[in-house]
């Protein structure tokens, strides 16, 4: 893992979150972002192709999503627990850092 992607800090907000790399870059990214970017078993296999891709975030765009609880995995990893929808993708701080990146907001 690059030292770049090694995330320090998650302040969760109401819609989204402020994450802090260890390289002092820090990105506002909405749960929105980080929900539709699920790798889990489920959710992955709904995101192949293009159009299974917008269906699945349409159908997580149309649920109230609720600000999540986040959990630590190792020091590697960490785990949003949605109170709709899927708790079980595990999101690496280097995914975390190139959905950042895509889709978030540099503060």
């Amino acid at each position: 893992m690059g030292e770049k992607s090694v995330l320090i800090s998650l302040e969760r907000k109401d819609s989204y979150c402020i994450l802090s790399f260890s390289d002092d870059t820090s990105f506002e990214l909405g749960y929105l972002d980080v929900r539709k970017n699920c790798q889990c078993a489920k959710c992955k296999p709904r995101q192949i192709n293009e159009q299974m891709k917008i269906e699945f975030e349409e159908e997580i765009s149309r649920m109230m999503l609720a600000k999540p609880k986040v959990e630590q995995v190792g020091n590697y990893a960490v785990r949003f627990e949605w109170p709709t929808g899927c708790s079980s993708g595990i999101h690496s701080f280097s995914h975390l850092r190139k959905i950042s990146e895509s889709s978030g907001k540099k503060i």
